[in-house]
C-alpha cells in the first residue's frame, strides 16, 4: 500500500502538467519557451555560483583547506532544508489538505504518513541536488575524484537534512499553533517567518572587508560553527578523508533522530489534521463596513490582503525589497565595509553610484508578483473572469501593486545609500530615473508572462511561488533586463559618461514599458476567455 501511495503522491506532485501548469502535447510553443527558460537559469546559476565556487575552492586548495568546501556544502543544505522545512513540512505532515478524503480509507496513518514524509524528502534532496551540483563540482576538481569519497558524499547528503527536518518541522507546527489563535493569523506567521529567515541569514552572514570572494566572508562562521556542530566535522572528514568511523557517526546521529522523529509524531499527526478541519468563529465580531473605492483601488487592495495572506507569497517576493531596506538603514552604519563588499562582490571597478544601482537593480528583479499573482486565483479565477472587469483593469492592477511594493522602497534605499556614500545630486536623480524605468519594465513584463502562461491547478501556493514556469520566468526575465542594461554601459563606457549611457538605459526600459502596456491592452481579453480557474 505504501508503494501505491507514494506512486499516487508522486504522480499528483511531480507530473510536468502540475509542476508547470502546462501539457506538452497540446502547447509546444509552451514546451520550447520552457527549454529555453531552464537552459537559461541554469546557465546564469553555474556560470555564477559555480564559477564562485570554483575560485573559492581554487583558494582553499592552494592553502591546503579544501575539506572546507565540504563543510559549506553541509552548511548550505542546512540552510535550504531549513527554509523548505519551515514552509512546506506544515502542509505535508500536520494539516495536508486531502486528509478528509485519506482519513476514512482503510489505510494505516503510519503508511499515509510515511508516504508524505518520502515526498517531502524527496523534493529536499532534488532540491539539494541542483543546488550543491556546482560545489561538487569544485570540491572534487579541485581535491581530485575517489570513488569511496563520492560515495561518502552521497550518503551523507542523504542524511544531513534528517535533524534540521525534525527541529524545523516542529518549529514550524509551533508557528502555525501560535498564530492560529489570532485572527490575522496568516500574517503573523508571514512576520514570523520573516524573523526566523532574517535570523539565520544574519548568523550565517558576516562582513569581513579583506576578502574578494563572498563565500570567504562567511569561513568564519563555517568555521565556528563546525567546532560545536560536530556532524559537519565528521562529515567533512568522511568525504576528504574517506573516515569510516566519521561516516558512521554521521549516519547513526542523524538517522535515530529522525526515526525516533517519525514514530512519535504519528498520533500527532492524526490530532493536527482532525483538527485543521474545525474552524474558528468569533463571538464578539464587528458589524461590516461599506468602503466605496475606486476599481483599480479596489483590486489593488485586494492584492495586498491576498499578499500579506500566504506566507511563502510574501517571503519570496518580499525578500528583495527587505534586504533594499536593510542594505539602506545598514549603509549609515557601516559604511565603509558595505561600499568594499559590494565593489568586491560585483567585481568591477566602477563608480560606487553605479555599483549601488546594480545592486538596488538585483534586489528589485527579486520581486515578480505579476509573473505569479494572476495564477494565485486559482479556483477562484471564474468569480474575477465573471465581474464587469476588464481584463486590462486586473493586470495593470496587478503591475501597479508590484510596483507599489518595491519602488518605494528601493527609492528610499538609494536615498539612504545616496547619503552614506555622498552621491552627486545628478548621479542621485540619474540612479532615481532608472530604478522607476526598471521597476515599470519588469512589472509589465512579468505580467505578460503571467498571462501567456497561468496555473491555476495547484495543491498549494508554493507550487505557483516556486515551481511555476510564471516564476522561473519572472526571475530570470528580470535579470535579463539588468543584462541589457549591463550591455549598453559596457559597449558605450569609452563614448560616453556613466550617467548619459545610464539615461539610455533607463529611456530603453521605457520605451519597452510602454511597449509591454500595449501588448497586455491587445491580449489581455482574448488570452482570459480561454482561461479556466
Amino acid at each position: 500500500m505504501y508503494l501505491k501511495l507514494l506512486r499516487l503522491f508522486l504522480k499528483e506532485n511531480f507530473s510536468l502538467k502540475r509542476l508547470l501548469g502546462i501539457n506538452f502535447k497540446k502547447s509546444k510553443g509552451k514546451a520550447i519557451a520552457l527549454s529555453i527558460a531552464i537552459l537559461y537559469a541554469l546557465g546564469t546559476y553555474i556560470g555564477s555560483f559555480g564559477f564562485l565556487f570554483f575560485e573559492f575552492g581554487k583558494s582553499l586548495a592552494q592553502l591546503n583547506m579544501i575539506e572546507l568546501l565540504l563543510m559549506f556544502a553541509f552548511v548550505y543544505a542546512t540552510g535550504l532544508v531549513i527554509i523548505f522545512t519551515l514552509f512546506r513540512s506544515n502542509g505535508y505532515l500536520f494539516h495536508y489538505k486531502d486528509y478528509e478524503i485519506l482519513s476514512p480509507l482503510p489505510i494505516k496513518p503510519r503508511t499515509v504518513l510515511f508516504a508524505k514524509l518520502s515526498v517531502m524528502m524527496i523534493v529536499v534532496y532534488f532540491t539539494l541536488f541542483i543546488f550543491l551540483l556546482p560545489l561538487t563540482f569544485a570540491f572534487f576538481y579541485h581535491a581530485g575524484f575517489h570513488l569511496i569519497s563520492f560515495l561518502f558524499f552521497l550518503i551523507g547528503i542523504i542524511v544531513i537534512p534528517f535533524i534540521p527536518t525534525v527541529i524545523f518541522s516542529f518549529l514550524s507546527l509551533g508557528i502555525a499553533r501560535i498564530t492560529s489563535r489570532f485572527r490575522e493569523s496568516k500574517i503573523l506567521t508571514t512576520i514570523m517567518l520573516f524573523v526566523v529567515f532574517l535570523g539565520i541569514m544574519y548568523l550565517s552572514f558576516s562582513f569581513n572587508p579583506e576578502v574578494l570572494n563572498p563565500f570567504e566572508g562567511q569561513q568564519s562562521f563555517i568555521e565556528s560553527f563546525g567546532s560545536v556542530y560536530l556532524l559537519i566535522q565528521w562529515f567533512a572528514e568522511a568525504v576528504y578523508q574517506r573516515n569510516v568511523l566519521s561516516l558512521f557517526l554521521l549516519v547513526v546521529t542523524s538517522t535515530v533522530p529522525f526515526f525516533l522523529f517519525f514514530i512519535g509524531i504519528q498520533k500527532m499527526i492524526v490530532v493536527t489534521n482532525q483538527k485543521g478541519l474545525s474552524v474558528r468563529t468569533r463571538k464578539n465580531a464587528k458589524p461590516a463596513k461599506s468602503i466605496t473605492r475606486s476599481t483599480v483601488s479596489s483590486l489593488i487592495q485586494k492584492e495586498f490582503n491576498k499578499y500579506l495572506n500566504v506566507p511563502i507569497y510574501a517571503l519570496n517576493t518580499g525578500f528583495g525589497p527587505i534586504m533594499l531596506l536593510i542594505l539602506g538603514v545598514a549603509s549609515l552604519f557601516f559604511k565603509s565595509e558595505i561600499e568594499l563588499y559590494l565593489s568586491q562582490m560585483i567585481g568591477l571597478n566602477v563608480p560606487s553610484e553605479l555599483i549601488v544601482l546594480i545592486v538596488i537593480s538585483f534586489l528589485l528583479s527579486m520581486l515578480y508578483t505579476p509573473a505569479i499573482s494572476l495564477s494565485l486565483e486559482g479556483k477562484n479565477f471564474w468569480i474575477i473572469k465573471s465581474l464587469p472587469i476588464s481584463p486590462n483593469k486586473i493586470m495593470f492592477s496587478k503591475i501597479i501593486f508590484n510596483i507599489l511594493l518595491g519602488l518605494p522602497v528601493a527609492l528610499l534605499s538609494l536615498g539612504l545609500l545616496a547619503f552614506s556614500f555622498q552621491m552627486t545630486f545628478v548621479g542621485i536623480l540619474v540612479a532615481g530615473l532608472y530604478i522607476i524605468s526598471f521597476s515599470l519594465v519588469t512589472s509589465a513584463a512579468d505580467s505578460i508572462i503571467n498571462l501567456y502562461f497561468p496555473k491555476f491547478d495547484y495543491m498549494n501556493e508554493t507550487e505557483v511561488v516556486k515551481q511555476s514556469l510564471g516564476a522561473l520566468l519572472g526571475i530570470f526575465g528580470n535579470f535579463s533586463f539588468i543584462l541589457i542594461s549591463g550591455l549598453i554601459v559596457y559597449f558605450l563606457s569609452d563614448a560616453m559618461s556613466w550617467q548619459l549611457l545610464v539615461i539610455i538605459a533607463s529611456l530603453v526600459n521605457f520605451i519597452l514599458f510602454f511597449v509591454f502596456v500595449e501588448v497586455i491592452r491587445k491580449i489581455a481579453s482574448a488570452l482570459f476567455q480561454k482561461m479556466s480557474g
